[in-house]
C-alpha cells in the first residue's frame, strides 16, 4: 500500500509532510496514515512594507475604531493539490479546506503542486478555467465608474515644476475592495515515503518542506496634509479612490491582471494636524509581479489618481484629484503615499450648503458580473 502525507503551515512557512506508518509495524510495510494539515496563527508580512513606514505614517489612527493598520492573520485556509504527470503537467485536483489551525487529509506518495491561500474573505472571489489549472482572485465591479472630479496641483508638483493641471479624469470601473488575501504556490514536491528522508516524531515518520507565504494584496496607507486649511476642510463625506489598479491576480504565477480599476476608501480626519487619512487594499499595479523589480519595471504604463471628496465647515463639498502615479510605482507591495495640498487652491463654494463639483464618489451601485467558474 502506498504510502500518505503530513502537509503543515507553521508560522510563516508552509510545511509538507508525509508519512509511512508508526514504528508498529516496520515502516516497510507502508501502513496508510491520515495527513494532518497545520495552518498558523501568525504570518510575518512586516517586511513587504517600506522599511520606514512606521516613522512616515503621521496619522493618528485610532486602532480601536478604525482596525489594525496591518494585515490581519487569516482565519481559514485552502489547499489546492494537484496531482503532477510525468511531464511535470498538474493532472487531476483536489481541494482542501482548513478551518481554524488544523485539518486531516490523506495524500499520496507522488509528485505534486501546492497551492495554498485564505479563503476567510467575503469580498474576494476566485475564478477558474474548467480544469482548475489556473485560479485568479479578483472582486466585482460595483460601478461604472468615477464621477468627474477638479484636478488640482499639490505642492509637491507645484515644486516639480508642473505648469498644466491633471488630464480627463479616469472612467474605468469602480471595484469592491479587496482585503487581505495571501498565497503560495509551490510548483513541483515529492511526497516520498523513504525512510532516510524523514524523522520519526509524535509516532509519525514526518518530511518538512519549508516556503513562505506572502500578500497577494497590498495595503497603502494615504495621508493628505492640508496646507493653509485654517478650519475649512473639516472631513471627508464620500471618502476616496485610488485609480489604474489592477483587477485581480493569478494565484499561480502572482502576475496581476492587466484590467484597471478604481478602488475606494473611507476617509478620517485627523483635526489636531490637519490631516486626511485612509487605508486601502489593491492587488497592485497591473500586468507585473510586484515581487519581481523587473516585472514591475516591465510592467503597462499607466496613471494613478487619487481622487478625494473634501467636506467644509459651511457644509459644502468638493472632489479634488491629485496624480499619484510615482509614489504607487515606488511601491509594489503596498506602504505610504503622502500628499501635500494647499487649501487655497480648491477654497470652499461661499453658499453656505452648497456644492462645488460632485458630493459622492462613484456612481450607481450597478453591479457587473461575468460568467466564471467560482470556487467554493
Amino acid at each position: 500500500m502506498r504510502g500518505k502525507g503530513i502537509i503543515g503551515l507553521i508560522g510563516a512557512a508552509v510545511v509538507a509532510a508525509t508519512a509511512g506508518c508508526s514504528i508498529q509495524p516496520e515502516l516497510h510495510l507502508r501502513q496508510a496514515v491520515e495527513t494532518r494539515v497545520v495552518l498558523a496563527t501568525e504570518v510575518n508580512v512586516d517586511l513587504m512594507w517600506q522599511i520606514n513606514w512606521d516613522a512616515i505614517w503621521d496619522f493618528n489612527w485610532d486602532v480601536r475604531a478604525l482596525g489594525p493598520l496591518g494585515y490581519s492573520q487569516p482565519g481559514s485556509m485552502r489547499l489546492h493539490l494537484y496531482a503532477l504527470d510525468a511531464e511535470g503537467k498538474r493532472a487531476n485536483h483536489a481541494e482542501h479546506n482548513f478551518v481554524g489551525n488544523m485539518a486531516m487529509i490523506e495524500v499520496t506518495v507522488g509528485n505534486y503542486g501546492l497551492l495554498f491561500h485564505n479563503n476567510d474573505s467575503e469580498a474576494l472571489l476566485f475564478r477558474s478555467d474548467d480544469d482548475l489549472s489556473e485560479i485568479y482572485a479578483y472582486t466585482r465591479t460595483i460601478s461604472s465608474g468615477l464621477k468627474t472630479s477638479l484636478p488640482v496641483l499639490t505642492l509637491e508638483q507645484k515644486k516639480a515644476g508642473y505648469t498644466t493641471k491633471a488630464g480627463e479624469p479616469e472612467e474605468e470601473p469602480v471595484s469592491l475592495t479587496p482585503d487581505d488575501l495571501f498565497s503560495l504556490y509551490d510548483p513541483s514536491r515529492f511526497i516520498t515515503d523513504d525512510p532516510d528522508k524523514l524523522v520519526f516524531e509524535n509516532g509519525r515518520y514526518i518530511l518538512r518542506i519549508e516556503g513562505q507565504l506572502n500578500p497577494s494584496t497590498f495595503i497603502y496607507l494615504i495621508q493628505v496634509r492640508l496646507r493653509n486649511n485654517d478650519g475649512r476642510v473639516i472631513g471627508s463625506g464620500s471618502g476616496a479612490a485610488i485609480t489604474g489598479m489592477s483587477e485581480g491576480v493569478n494565484l499561480f504565477t502572482r502576475e496581476t491582471e492587466q484590467g484597471t480599476v478604481s478602488v475606494p476608501m473611507d476617509v478620517y480626519m485627523d483635526k489636531e494636524q490637519d490631516l486626511l487619512g485612509a487605508k486601502v487594499y489593491t492587488f497592485g499595479i497591473p500586468g507585473c509581479n510586484p515581487y519581481d523589480k523587473a516585472s514591475v519595471e516591465a510592467a503597462p504604463s499607466g496613471r494613478h489618481y487619487l481622487v478625494l471628496n473634501v467636506t467644509y465647515v459651511n457644509g459644502s463639498t468638493r472632489n479634488i484629484r491629485a496624480d499619484i502615479t510615482d509614489q504607487v510605482r515606488d511601491l509594489p507591495t503596498g506602504g505610504v503615499i503622502t500628499l501635500d495640498i494647499d487649501v487655497n487652491d480648491f477654497p470652499p463654494d461661499e453658499r453656505a450648503g452648497g456644492t462645488d463639483g460632485f458630493s459622492a464618489l462613484i456612481e450607481g451601485w450597478n453591479e457587473e458580473t461575468g460568467s466564471t467558474t467560482i470556487i467554493n
